[in-house]
């Protein structure tokens, strides 16, 4: 599933939200348009590094890797989340708290990274899993899950147009963002716990995890609220439904006298001037219409007469008319 966007709209402009993702284009290409090996040593010196901050040293990286990535699809992906959940939180918190709570939220969710890499020394029975305290760790996605741990809180009904793959069709439909989020944080939880047991992906999943509590805890410590629109009173007026009209046959019987045709047509509901009738030699249409009902009848005489009516009455929904056969 790929989220798309929101149907929630904010109120204000998100300048912060727009500007965070503006600097993590502009810092990923200053170092990726430099070559392979520059990039390289860009992750190295500015990735936040378990050990060494464990050690005490190079603590900044807490904050300068929430803004490196690894690769530009790993870039795009943040980014699409932070474009699409970050305005509304944003909306609610104002520009500067905002900020602070982003940042923070980063440092948090880097902090329990290196937590799990620590513990994972004593869960895992495979050696090589130290590596992961000596592996750099980028991206703004612990910061991002912050975010969505708040907009969860804030927003759970809020409806996310997805992209939804089944094999080779796709479709969007809208989820629920409880329904979203709610999963996306299982499925990390799911994989941090396998990631403890020395089966790592390259992905810090704890700090995912732990950017989502963070974001979870503020938003209830600090009881926020969304901010309500307000609603606009409106003219209030009865609109009348539009109704096709219901096209019948009129139940006829025709008469042939020496002299003349005479015709009865039962069409209930009418008023005589709703009538209308088309006379030729040999033929008969009649045709009326009132409100949501309409009759229609073409009649084939069986035998000519003179295209005039005679004596055309409507009494109790029963028309008569008379004419006169050609001799």
């Amino acid at each position: 599933m790929i989220p798309l966007y929101d149907e929630n709209r904010p109120e204000r402009r998100p300048y912060v939200n727009y500007a965070l993702i503006a600097i993590n284009i502009l810092v990923f290409f200053l170092f990726y348009l430099q070559g392979f090996r520059a990039f390289e040593m860009s992750i190295k010196n500015y990735g936040a590094i378990p050990i060494y901050i464990l050690q005490g040293e190079r603590v900044e990286t807490l904050f300068t890797s929430m803004f490196m990535h690894a690769d530009i699809l790993h870039l795009l992906g943040n980014m699409l989340y932070l474009w699409i959940f970050g305005d509304n939180v944003e909306d609610i918190l104002g520009h500067s708290k905002y900020l602070i709570f982003y940042l923070i939220g980063g440092v948090f969710s880097g902090l329990t990274h290196i937590a799990s890499a620590l513990l994972s020394l004593y869960t895992s029975p495979i050696i090589y899993v130290i590596s992961e305290l000596k592996t750099p760790a980028v991206g703004a996605s612990g910061a991002i899950s912050a975010v969505l741990g708040a907009y969860l809180l804030l927003y759970p009904n809020a409806r996310i147009r997805t992209l939804v793959f089944y094999v080779f069709i796709a479709t969007i439909v809208s989820v629920p963002a409880y329904y979203y989020l709610g999963f996306w944080f299982f499925y990390q939880l799911l994989m941090g716990i396998v990631s403890l047991s020395g089966l790592t992906s390259g992905v810090a999943f704890w700090a995912h995890i732990g950017g989502f509590i963070y974001g979870l805890l503020i938003a209830k410590a600090f009881n926020l609220k969304p901010r309500r629109k307000p609603i606009g009173i409106r003219e209030r007026r009865v609109y009348r439904p539009i109704v096709a009209p219901w096209v019948r046959e009129p139940l006829v019987d025709i008469i042939v006298e020496p002299d003349s045709v005479l015709i009865m047509a039962y069409m209930p509901g009418l008023e005589e001037k709703d009538i209308e009738l088309a006379v030729s030699e040999w033929d008969v249409t009649i045709s009326a219409e009132r409100e949501d009902v309409r009759f229609y009848k073409h009649i084939v005489l069986p035998v000519p007469v003179l295209p005039r009516v005679v004596n055309l009455t409507y009494s109790n929904g029963v028309l008569r008319f008379m004419l006169l056969r050609i001799i």
